[in-house]
């Protein structure tokens, strides 16, 4: 074989083979001190670039869906969870269960996305769930809380503060009690949210007579002989027929209005498990909890086994409270097959890819014209001789 089609030949070998990454941790650390430690596959490594940045492929088995739960920490198209999600004109949208459109979806929301996986990841639905809809009945600045329905709101720093329909952006110190407000966030147990965003609806001297009221959570006591239903940090009168539909430890979304200073529920309906198709990819984000029968995070029962892999920590470190990024293969509804766990995230920046760098291009500059102006030869007087005159002498 001449020379040049070895080289060639070996040049198309190298390119089609897959690219793999071995990590190996001297340190006890895993990858550059992130700590992946493989509970099983030989620690042979895995793949990177993968859901979240873990390794674990999306959309295999036939390309079958990907569920993502968490919030929108960049646009273009949107990503969540460290994973980007094109938004096609087919793209259905839903703020709360209501209709919506692209124009409803802002930094730091929590969303549930539905996609599907061939080459690109698109998303086919894209679901806005509010934490908490309602009027603030308590600010503490130097904590950065405050209350809604019995609810403590934790803002941190970086936490988006808008105006409804407008640029507008608030400090943490302009919000006040009586202020109208919905929040995205995580679900913190025990009545306490973590906010990913906040958006002032009303405020409190402008607010109208009849406001809207949402609370998610999970039902923790149910009192059918007082009408009452108790989630979270919050107890609810309800209309007893609604009781009935529910159970203890169902999540719901509670829905209502604040009418002459009080709060009426007139709907609680069970929440869609964020897995529930059997064969599908998810991505998670949350706080753990402990179950009857192991580890959960909104709703969905985490099951681990020998293979899972955990970055930043290990097995010994799933503790109630935790904030997780989990990955893995839905079983059956509600029950997840848990492939990675992440420890000691941020929501906001949790594997995002890092900004493409904007070519740097030299100024052009423009050479101003100059007029020249046109040299000749000099006008010259032709010079005349005067005669000379005779004597008249």
């Amino acid at each position: 074989m001449p020379k040049t089609l070895r080289w060639w030949g070996l040049v198309l070998t190298l390119a089609v083979l897959p690219g793999t990454q071995a990590f190996s941790d001297p340190t006890g650390g895993g990858i550059g001190g992130s700590g992946i430690h493989s509970g099983g596959i030989g620690g042979t490594g895995i793949h990177s670039g993968g859901i979240g940045g873990t390794g674990i492929q999306p959309g295999g088995i036939g390309g079958t869906g990907i569920t993502a739960l968490g919030v929108i920490q960049r646009f273009g198209s949107i990503y969540v969870n460290g994973r980007e999600y094109v938004l096609s004109p087919q793209t259905r949208y839903s703020v709360d269960g209501a209709a919506g459109t692209a124009k409803d979806l802002h930094l730091g929301d929590r969303v549930t996305v539905q996609a599907a996986a061939d080459g690109r990841t698109i998303a086919q639905e894209v679901r806005v769930e509010h934490a908490v809809i309602g009027r603030v009945t308590e600010v503490d600045a130097a904590k950065r809380q405050f209350t809604i329905l019995g609810e403590t709101i934790q803002a941190g720093k970086m936490t988006p503060i808008t105006v409804h329909d407008s640029d507008q952006s608030l400090s943490f110190a302009a919000l006040k009690a009586g202020d109208v407000v919905s929040v995205s966030g995580l679900d913190r147990e025990n009545g306490h949210w973590l906010a990913t965003a906040i958006c002032r609806l009303y405020p409190a001297d402008a607010a109208p007579a009849r406001v809207p009221l949402l609370l998610r959570g999970q039902v923790d006591a149910l009192y059918p002989d007082q009408n009452t239903l108790e989630v979270g940090a919050t107890k609810l009168k309800v209309n007893g027929a609604l009781l009935r539909a529910i159970q203890v430890g169902q999540s719901v979304v509670v829905r209502g209005e604040y009418a002459d200073g009080e709060a009426r529920v007139e709907n609680v309906s069970p929440t869609a498990l964020a897995a529930q198709d059997v064969g599908n990819r998810v991505s998670l984000l949350g706080y753990l909890e402990r179950g009857m029968n192991g580890w959960t995070t909104h709703g969905v029962a985490l099951v681990e086994s020998p293979h899972t892999l955990y970055a930043n920590g290990d097995a010994a470190d799933m503790r109630a409270g935790s904030m997780v990024a989990i990955n893995g293969e839905v079983k059956a509804p509600g029950v997840v097959a848990v492939e990675s766990v992440t420890f000691s995230i941020n929501p906001m920046d949790f594997d995002l890819p890092p900004l493409p760098r904007m070519p740097v291009l030299p100024p052009i500059l423009h050479r101003p014209e100059i007029e020249r102006p046109e040299f000749g030869p000099p006008e010259m007087e032709p010079l005349v001789e005067r005669p000379e005159l005779p004597d008249n002498d």
